[in-house]
């Protein structure tokens, strides 16, 4: 039995790396209770685990740990995607450590190690939900995603938005768990069990009434983690209040582990119920898509309009998930879309906390003449916004196309167009953004607000990185489109 365990463990490494990290930061905290010796542990550290991930890629899946996880391309890759998420995330903190004329900063930043511990153990719950095949396993995984996230929200602890936005996130994160909770005991009701395998033959000879109540609650608890309308409403004010690089880190590392959880259940177990919960699915992404933008064509401040943005973009995700049958080959759109949507993110959002004020809430309006004063980052910030808007050629577009070729191949020929109406409403929006930064004869407060030093020169890294993917995955998709291919094992 221990002998299992070790080797368990051992393939579950990139996994258990998360927690292992973590624990560390804790120890160093109680005998080397320094910030910047956890910041260097966590960076080594994480890109470790990102090398270790990449070269032990294992192509053969294996069920671990008396098989509540398994071990395959999906779970590595996802996990993967994570890692490089909680990096880059860091990277874009380190400027804050230098802002020493911020009260709000200087008194955060003493804790620190405690954010990255919390963020690492949230990665860990990443790693949980990509490879979870059995509930207990999967709710383990998604709690604890979550509480470290409500822990990271409310970093800049004494602001008053920083502080409202990780409890409102708490509220609703506990309720959406309550709903997640009640489909997992009706699901367990319906079959008897936890493990998705045995839920899959049992839902083969046909699905109860309890089970369909268990499918509606957990499609209702899918929805809420990935913001969907109408279960959306508390998005706006937690993106707004959190610290941006935790703006950045929620939108990405959330969807990442829902999609992926949400993969295996969809197309596992919930199979043989496909004709019951695909009308709700389709019905949630498609109103996402639409309320999402046309709600953001309302806003006024930058962070509050991306978020909803990422609302509109968990539709698409969620239509990818619907075409992503792994039987049919159809995995790559989705697997494109979260890699090429994740860099665009946490771009944008690095660019958005080099720039803001945390005195003041940021407005679309103070991008106004930004192009005229800061032309080189606004050519960037420009670059992130049309590639979030889909426009070619950039990779934004490129991922879009192959959710709507997958759609179309698949006969949801008005799921895809209406899927292109909203993203023509959504262009709307971001080009008022470069209409405010470029042609503008106006001056905006961003324009006259001090850029945080970037002594490190970390978030000129993320940003040149994330920047280098969106433009050159428009022009040359196949740089990142073989990867993901061979990483599934789809090639």
């Amino acid at each position: 039995m221990f002998e299992q365990l070790m080797q368990d463990s051992l393939l579950a490494l990139p996994i258990l790396g998360w927690a292992g990290l973590g624990i560390l930061l804790v120890c160093l905290q109680i005998f080397c209770p320094r910030p910047k010796i956890s910041l260097i542990a966590s960076v080594i550290g994480l890109v470790a685990l990102i090398s270790y991930s990449t070269v032990n890629f294992v192509s053969v899946p294996t069920a671990i740990f008396f098989g509540t996880a398994v071990i395959d391309a999906n779970a590595q890759f996802f996990n993967l995607l994570g890692l490089i998420i909680a990096l880059f995330t860091v990277l874009t903190m380190i400027p804050g450590m230098n802002n020493e004329h911020s009260k709000v900063f200087r008194l955060s930043y003493e804790q620190f190690p405690e954010f990255l511990i919390c963020l690492l153990f949230s990665g860990f719950g990443l790693g949980v939900l990509a490879s979870a095949i059995d509930l207990t396993s999967l709710f383990l995984g998604l709690e604890t995603l979550s509480i470290g996230i409500y822990c990271l929200c409310g970093f800049y602890r004494t602001e008053i938005r920083s502080t409202e936005s990780a409890f409102k996130y708490l509220m609703i994160g506990a309720f959406s768990t309550a709903i997640f909770l009640y489909g997992i005991a009706f699901i367990y009701g319906a079959s008897g069990a936890t493990h998705y395998s045995v839920i899959l033959e049992t839902f083969k000879t046909g699905v109860s009434p309890l089970a369909s109540l268990g499918i509606l609650f957990l499609l209702a608890g899918f929805a809420f983690k990935l913001a969907f309308v109408p279960f959306h409403l508390y998005t706006a004010d937690v993106y707004e209040g959190a610290p941006t690089p935790v703006t950045g880190f929620m939108a990405t590392i959330v969807k990442v582990g829902v999609i992926a959880a949400a993969l295996r259940i969809f197309w596992g177990f919930l199979q043989p119920a496909f004709h019951f919960w695909e009308p709700f699915w389709v019905a949630l992404c498609l109103v996402s898509i639409l309320v999402g933008n046309i709600a953001a064509l309302q806003q006024r401040s930058i962070k509050k309009l991306l978020a909803f943005s990422s609302i509109s973009h968990g539709g698409f995700l969620g239509l990818g998930l619907l075409v992503a049958n792994p039987e049919g080959g159809n995995l790559f759109p989705l697997a494109a879309y979260i890699t090429i949507y994740s860099a665009m993110s946490l771009g944008v959002f690095a660019l958005i906390s080099h720039l803001e004020n945390r005195e003041h809430i940021f407005s679309v309006e103070d991008l106004r003449g930004l192009g005229n004063k800061k032309f080189f980052l606004s050519l960037i910030f420009a670059l992130f916004v049309l590639g979030l808007a889909g426009i070619p050629p950039f990779a934004g577009f490129m991922i879009k196309f192959w959710i709507l070729q997958a759609l179309v191949q698949q006969n949801y020929m008005t799921v895809a167009l209406i899927a292109v109406v909203g993203s023509i409403i959504g262009a709307a929006y971001y080009l008022r953004i470069l209409m405010l930064m470029f042609m503008s004869t106006e001056e905006g407060a961003a324009a006259q607000w001090p850029l945080s030093k970037d002594r490190a020169l970390s978030l000129r890294f993320v940003v040149a990185v994330t920047a280098l993917i969106t433009l050159l995955g428009g022009i040359r998709p196949s740089l990142y489109a073989d990867w993901i291919l061979h990483a599934l094992a789809l090639k």
